[in-house]
């Protein structure tokens, strides 16, 4: 993307609109675990859900991420 774009996505992630992100874990609670320790504020605790085990967190811009480990 031209560096006038890449300023604009960066102005909206700095604001929290960008809406959530989703990332893979192999194993969900450890992951929950490391963060937590290293200070990290979680929205949703690790549940377990008919596609496998997620949980959900908001960075320091407001923008939701979850992690999810999925069922094999």
């Amino acid at each position: 993307m031209s560096e006038e774009t890449a300023q604009e996505v960066r102005a909206l992630v700095t604001k929290g609109a960008m809406g959530g992100s989703l990332f893979t874990s192999d194993d969900c609670r450890k992951t929950y675990e490391t963060l937590l320790s290293r200070g990290v504020e979680f929205t949703d605790e690790p549940t377990d859900r008919p596609y496998g085990i997620d949980c959900g967190l908001r960075d320091p811009f407001g923008n939701n991420i979850r992690f999810t480990q999925l069922k094999s």
